[in-house]
């Protein structure tokens, strides 16, 4: 088996998983890898390299390929036929995290396909993952999601490969004996995050605003917060008057654990997780997760009560009541039989989550997927998922300009925002620059966008929509259309209508535009 990453060399939940894979796979004789990606001058870390067999040197940001996949697919395939040549079988290739690492395998499917058997992960609850694994479904033998929510995503958005989708939960090194903490007696509560101090994803600006509503309710904590990431500069400044919060940064993986043993208590905040490694190490550890009940593989390991707690939130829930949800758990936790929840908690990872029952998993996964016949990629499609000049992203489907153009048609001289700033957005630029109806601005909902613009206009948190005088919201996103829709009572309430371009994968465009004609 190959796992290839091209984005993270860093400590983190994929890399947690593919070393655990590599190491149990290797323990148990079968043949196993990483393949990597470096930087111009950076080199493979320490503890990353006894797992790699293949390593696309100085390679540019696999974000910014726009097409050419040039440099990834010599590395991959080499690693591709030395492994076939020591098992005399299909290899089993495991591409993350962008589309473009896939698209580097379609190439290879194409010309080689019987060298390999890919398996698509869906490791994250944000859409993105789910849109790859449908691209390239052609060449996938199996779809593998890491929670039972992602299996259930993925079976409804790919009705016709349900059969291929493996739930396949992540592991951990768990101990046979759950650790034993000092009593809560005369000392404080003490709680650890650890993970990337990431706001889009991890949300970590509630962390201070946590450690404000525990001390003004007078509970007696410490707290300390491990990890590194693009937001720790902006972390520090927030807590710099606090001194209940200690700023680990980054350790090795070991060290993680020595904060898991310390604490009680273990937070997350985040908007969207697939299931997190980070959360599956503190349960194995008896450290008890208070997280936010995203649609994620949380609700796989936290049972309120029992193994944990979980608090009701949405993409855009304000910072501080996130933090007041979470107190308000942690003060919950506090008043229960603390031992007995770590243990239910390391009783819970040590049945579901423990390496050999992972390992398990992934034979049987091999086994499966090496006897099943070839999928070679279709000559007749692009095999990357970032375009060239001129071209569509993987990201929006061939008919998404014309899609835009007749909507906007049909909206002429209405004031219309355009929901979402991503990259659909950037590619159906045109039609909206050209369009009939008064384009105000475009909406998106991630905090670090608000503020800035696309292609010539503000971007505007929903929030603000009563504001902006718009009497339509058009939804300019593929990927994230479904989970936008399933939001209209709410985001009409707010005076606009809800318009959206792919109702199904079937739909016709004029009957998208008839319907879209007939609400309200």
């Amino acid at each position: 088996m190959l796992i290839i990453l091209p984005d993270h060399l860093c400590v983190s939940g994929v890399t947690t998983w593919a070393m655990h894979a590599i190491k149990g796979l290797r323990e148990r004789s079968i043949p196993a890898g990483l393949i990597v990606h470096t930087r111009p001058g950076e080199s493979v870390p320490a503890f990353l390299e006894p797992f790699v067999v293949g390593v696309v040197r100085d390679a540019p940001s696999i974000h910014h390929l726009r097409g050419c996949l040039d440099a990834l697919v010599p590395v991959y395939l080499k690693a591709i036929e030395e492994m076939h040549a020591l098992t005399g079988q299909p290899v089993l290739v495991s591409p993350n995290l962008h589309g473009d690492c896939h698209g580097a395998i379609a190439i290879i499917a194409q010309q080689h396909p019987h060298l390999v058997r890919v398996a698509s992960w869906i490791h994250s609850d944000n859409e993105y993952d789910i849109a790859v694994a449908k691209r390239y479904e052609p060449m996938v033998h199996a779809i593998v999601p890491v929670s039972r929510e992602l299996e259930s995503i993925a079976k409804r958005t790919m009705p016709k490969r349900a059969g291929d989708v493996v739930h396949i939960p992540y592991c951990v090194e768990v101990e046979a004996r759950c650790p034993e903490r000092t009593p809560m007696v005369d000392r404080a509560l003490r709680m650890v995050y650890t993970g990337r101090l990431h706001e889009q994803q991890k949300r970590i600006s509630v962390l201070p605003h946590l450690a404000d509503e525990l001390r003004e309710r007078g509970v007696d904590f410490e707290f300390r917060i491990v990890g590194d990431g693009p937001e720790r500069e902006q972390l520090l400044r927030s807590i710099v008057s606090n001194d209940r919060i200690e700023c680990i940064g980054a350790v090795a993986p070991e060290a993680v654990q020595t904060h898991l043993r310390w604490a009680d208590v273990w937070v997350l905040p985040s908007r969207y997780e697939g299931q997190s490694v980070a959360m599956l190490e503190a349960l194995s550890l008896g450290c008890i997760p208070v997280v936010t009940r995203v649609r994620s593989g949380a609700g796989d390991a936290v049972i309120d009560g029992h193994t944990g707690m979980s608090v009701d939130t949405q993409w855009n829930t304000p910072v501080e009541q996130i933090a007041s949800g979470l107190c308000d758990a942690i003060v919950s936790v506090m008043g229960m039989d603390m031992p007995a929840i770590a243990r239910n908690a390391h009783q819970l990872a040590l049945k579901n989550h423990s390496v050999p029952v992972h390992i398990d998993k992934l034979v049987a996964l091999i086994e499966r997927v090496t006897s099943l016949p070839d999928r070679p990629w279709p000559d007749h499609r692009r095999a990357s998922y970032s375009a060239k000049e001129a071209e569509l992203d993987g990201s929006t489907p061939p008919d998404a300009i014309e899609r835009m153009e007749a909507m906007l048609d049909s909206l002429a001289a209405k004031k219309v925002l355009i929901f979402c700033s991503g990259q659909h957005t950037k590619d159906v630029s045109a039609a909206i620059n050209n369009s009939p109806a008064q384009i105000v601005g475009i909406v998106d909902d991630d905090p670090s966008k608000a503020g800035t613009g696309l292609i010539g206009y503000p971007i505007y948190p929903s929030s603000m929509i009563p504001e902006l005088g718009a009497t339509d919201l058009v939804i300019s996103s593929w990927i994230y259309e479904d989970t936008i829709w399933a939001k209209r009572e709410a985001i009409e309430s707010l005076g606009v209508r809800l318009h959206r371009l792919y109702p199904t994968q079937d739909t016709p465009l004029a009957d998208v535009i008839l319907a879209s004609s007939r609400q309200g």
